[in-house]
């Protein structure tokens, strides 16, 4: 690895990093925000906030990665290019795909983190953030209603007295088949 390698590579790197950073910190303080009227008729514990933003942040930066990896991309190469490096660059006898070396390099190291954080930070941190969700953001639906009637296919209709959603379950089901208006089922 070249000298040119390591600095292209710090610069590309450190703006990914840098954009993601910035990017999770917006979309945070917009989110909190958004649910802060939620957290406090809910009364959710501040601790619990917290840990739901550290959770959240995880989930952000993986689904905002391939947008700041070229972010990053364009950044670093406009920079260069305002700076005239890359002329230089070009000059010093290095060719253009030559010079996508630590960019490629550095896309390879950001897909091992993302590959990392996929398969073992994210499954664990969702399961903590939408519970969360579930217990002080999103309200609980419950079903209150009686004599439900579905269309299923083009002759057949189900019909239930109630259904409760909170067990999954209907009571007084009928399954009907109709053709025209002779009931065949």
């Amino acid at each position: 690895m070249k000298i040119i390698d390591r600095y292209i590579l710090k610069k590309f790197l450190s703006a990914f990093f840098f954009t993601v950073i910035l990017l999770v910190a917006i979309i945070s303080v917009i989110d909190f925000t958004e649910k802060n009227d939620d957290f406090i008729n809910s009364h959710a514990p501040f601790k619990l906030v917290m840990k739901y933003y550290l959770n959240f942040a995880p989930y952000i930066a993986n689904m905002l990665s391939p947008i700041t990896v070229f972010i990053a991309t364009v950044f670093v190469t406009a920079k260069m290019a305002s700076h005239t490096e890359i002329i230089a660059i070009l000059n010093g006898g290095i060719s253009f795909r030559r010079m996508l070396l630590p960019y490629l390099m550095g896309a390879s190291m950001i897909a091992v983190f993302i590959f990392i954080l996929i398969g073992w930070l994210l499954p664990k941190a969702n399961k903590e953030r939408v519970a969360f969700e579930n217990v002080y953001v999103k309200d609980q639906f419950y079903y209150e209603g009686r004599n439900v009637h579905l269309k299923i296919a083009p002759e057949t209709y189900v019909y239930m007295e109630s259904y409760n959603n909170q067990i999954s379950t209907g009571y007084q089901f009928t399954l009907e088949t109709i053709d025209g208006k002779n009931l065949k089922k």
